[in-house]
């Protein structure tokens, strides 16, 4: 009896376990969260000083225009240095690199609160640009070392999520404590998440499985020469270039019709709730179908999208409807891609996970220059959404000739 007894208790104890690891198996691990809150902190950090500037400009006593290059340092800071630094750290292993970059990037957002000109604050968020670049790629890789092969985008999505939930919480709280006690108040904000996110990873995520690293440091650079990893590359850049023309003259679209601040705000709201959803979905939906088909549905919608904006904007279900599809219709592409280039250069993870977030940044400032340059010659604002209808189509093209070219080369065995 006892010894029946005792095999009733393994078996019932053998069942629990296997139900335990087929919910593990069906979610991602809950230590991808702590990347994601990392992923969090340099969002926020990325998009909190768009709600500040004026109060930075007053307070340091330079012009607007001015105050905007702490937007742009960081910018173009992440995009130039996070394939160099991804090549350059290759060989630490990745949780200590994730570590060492939040360290630095807690320390330079300390800096920016502590900023007593306006040098000094520059100076403080290029430090925060290069941390920032390379703790975001470095995450991607670690999230995806800790998943299964079957559920890479459910995990990428995690990083994702971090990133834009910074778009609807982040912001506003740090826009609300700059508001309330000052745009110091905002960067100290950003500090003690990051420290949160530092010492959990710190102590929690553990190292990924040792891989051979015996490349030389000219082949760590490959990807960055290496012309269908470029090609390959491209449909990022170009599906930004949409949201980096129409999010960025969004607010000065919505003024021209004469809409009050709080519908300015709520567009930015869906927008960034489009954001968290894409983000969700596009892992999951790659996971399922495949990259490919999630990312041409979702450049087909970024096409309907960019054309359909200056009429959208007469009324406000379609103000609601179109800042949700523009938020959320380039995340299909941007994960997407990170699993495209994944297989496309195994050797290579971090430099081309990182360059694609490069791209991403990238993808925002051709968009925005493109907007600028079009409201320089004199055309109306509504010209800048239909102009940049044009980035999708030719992100379709790319894709379609980079897919063709990997075709190509499988079969020809190169």
């Amino acid at each position: 009896m006892q010894h029946e007894h005792s095999q009733k208790i393994a078996a019932q104890s053998k069942k629990s376990g296997n139900l335990v690891a087929g919910e593990r198996h069906r979610g991602v691990d809950a230590r991808i969260w702590l990347l994601a809150l990392g992923a969090f902190a340099t969002g926020t950090d990325a998009q909190v000083i768009s709600g500040i500037l004026p109060r930075i400009s007053a307070d340091l006593s330079v012009s607007l225009d001015t105050a905007g290059g702490v937007v742009s340092v960081y910018s173009v800071t992440y995009a130039v240095s996070a394939p160099i630094l991804a090549a350059l750290t290759v060989h630490i292993r990745r949780d200590r690199a994730a570590v060492l970059a939040l360290a630095v990037f807690t320390i330079a957002n300390a800096l920016c609160a502590l900023a007593p000109t306006f040098a000094m604050l520059i100076g403080a968020r290029i430090l925060a640009g290069l941390s920032g670049g390379l703790f975001i790629p470095t995450a991607y890789a670690l999230a995806a070392g800790l998943a299964p092969p079957e559920r890479k985008g459910a995990a990428l999505s995690v990083i994702a999520f971090g990133i834009t939930g910074a778009i609807v919480a982040g912001v506003p709280l740090g826009i609300l404590v700059g508001d309330g006690f000052g745009w110091h108040a905002a960067f100290w904000l950003v500090t003690g998440i990051s420290a949160v996110a530092l010492v959990g990873i710190a102590m929690l995520v553990p190292p990924p499985p040792a891989t051979p690293s015996a490349a030389t440091l000219p082949q760590r650079f490959a990807p960055l020469a290496h012309a269908p990893t470029l090609l390959a590359l491209l449909p990022t850049l170009l599906c930004l270039g949409l949201n980096g023309g129409v999010y960025t003259y969004l607010g000065a679209m919505l003024h021209e019709r004469g809409y009050s601040t709080g519908i300015t705000l709520a567009a930015f709201s869906l927008f960034g709730l489009g954001a968290l959803t894409g983000s969700q979905l596009g892992g999951r939906l790659a996971d399922r179908y495949g990259p490919l088909r999630p990312m041409f549905i979702a450049l087909a919608v970024s096409v309907i999208v960019g054309l359909l904006v200056p009429r959208a904007l007469g009324a406000l279900w379609s103000i609601g409807l179109v800042s949700f599809a523009l938020g959320a219709a380039p995340w299909p592409i941007v994960l997407g891609q990170q699993q495209r280039l994944m297989a496309l250069a195994p050797r290579h993870v971090e430099v081309v996970l990182a360059l694609n977030n490069s791209f991403v940044y990238f993808g925002i400032a051709v968009g925005t220059a493109l907007g600028g340059w079009i409201l320089a010659r004199g055309f109306g604002l509504d010209a800048i959404a239909t102009a940049c209808a044009a980035f999708p189509v030719m992100a379709l093209v790319s894709l379609l000739a980079s897919e063709g070219l990997s075709r190509v080369r499988g079969s020809t065995g190169q």
